[in-house]
């Protein structure tokens, strides 16, 4: 075979793949003109068909699409935008933890000064103690901040290589539902053939036995259209991820860059306000204090005065009370006077009875000899 007749036979072929490459509309499947020598090795794979064949048709990139599906959701899982949240949160609270009005409870101590001190002093150290265990706390997140931003950047890489991987996959469903498809014309062809020819129980047969391959086959096209589509979803789903992820490894940096170290900066200034509030506080107790006792001793003082004046200038004895003894006096002995005067007539009210009874009982004894004598 000459040049020229091997150059038009290549033009040819050529012109067949595009003419059956727009037939079978593969750009909707995300195919070029390219392709079509992949689609014709995979429609090879169906060269023999058999029930067998169409069941496992394809299965391999179908595992691999579901293998990827799950490692994609398994990812999101496992990426635990719950727990970044969680440490979100735990910054601010923190942040809300700190709590200088805190500072302001009272300590026991003994006497006044003493008091105002000691409440002073272990004012500053309480809040001191508090700031450095919220800064060992904030030191603790930004660690952990930085744990979560390594993570999300790894996972980005991982993600890229998944979006080319299913992209490929795409591509492979694309090729072997468009040799499906070939393959489905080719028997439609040859049960048009046999319907053609003289029926027989041969013929029948075969009609029936296509029909039935042609059915299984259908359904299995359809099933990776189906799985293409499934793929196609994933791809936006990854790059959503991937976006997330870059997202809060962003606002990872702002926490840890910006707003951390300005907390600290406002947690500083935080001290030194403190301590000038807690040094007011004691001034104006010192001042209030040293004015309470200039008025209590000048209180003090006046009612000392007025109370020595009054007992300078009374008498030894009051007038009023040797008229209380004289008036007792005077009562007294009219009391016993009268006292000793009802004795006397109740104890001749007594001999005048005693009297009257023992001559009762010496006449009941003179009447009783009397009779006896009888």
């Amino acid at each position: 075979m000459s040049n020229s007749e091997l150059s038009n036979s290549s033009n040819e072929l050529v012109v067949n793949q595009e003419q059956r490459f727009e037939q079978l509309n593969l750009k909707e499947l995300g195919l070029q003109v390219q392709d079509f020598a992949e689609v014709m090795d995979a429609h090879q794979e169906l060269a023999d068909i058999s029930t067998t064949v169409v069941a496992e048709y394809g299965k391999n990139i179908a595992n691999k699409t579901s293998t990827y599906t799950d490692e994609l959701l398994n990812l999101v899982q496992n990426k635990d935008l719950d727990a970044t949240g969680q440490k979100l949160n735990e910054v601010v609270q923190v942040a809300q933890q700190l709590n200088t009005t805190s500072i302001l409870n009272k300590s026991k101590s003994s006497g006044f000064f003493g008091g105002l001190l000691s409440k002073f002093k272990g004012a500053k150290q309480s809040f001191d103690q508090h700031f450095n265990t919220t800064k060992e706390q904030i030191d603790v997140l930004v660690k952990e901040i930085e744990s979560s931003q390594s993570g999300l950047k790894a996972r980005v890489g991982t993600l890229d290589k998944m979006f080319d991987a299913v992209q490929d996959e795409y591509k492979q469903l694309g090729v072997y539902i468009a040799a499906g498809q070939l393959k489905q014309q080719d028997i439609q062809q040859q049960i048009s053939t046999l319907t053609t020819q003289e029926q027989d129980q041969q013929t029948t047969q075969q009609i029936y036995d296509l029909n039935h391959l042609a059915n299984n086959l259908e359904k299995r096209v359809s099933d990776l259209q189906v799985l293409q589509q499934s793929a196609m979803q994933t791809l936006p789903m990854i790059r959503i991820i991937q976006s997330n992820n870059l997202m809060l490894v962003d606002k990872f940096y702002a926490i840890k860059n910006i707003t951390l170290p300005a907390w600290k900066n406002q947690i500083s200034l935080a001290i030194s306000l403190q301590e000038q509030k807690n040094s007011v506080q004691l001034a104006k107790a010192i001042d209030d204090t040293t004015n309470d006792l200039l008025r209590r001793n000048a209180e003090l003082l006046h009612q000392n005065s007025v109370d020595t004046a009054k007992a300078n200038q009374r008498s030894v004895i009051d007038v009023e009370t040797l008229e209380h003894v004289q008036n007792t006096l005077i009562k007294t002995v009219n009391d016993v006077i009268q006292i000793q005067k009802e004795g006397m007539q109740k104890r001749a009210e007594a001999t005048t009875r005693l009297r009257a009874l023992q001559e009762s009982l010496n006449q009941l004894v003179l009447e009783n000899s009397q009779s006896f004598q009888s």
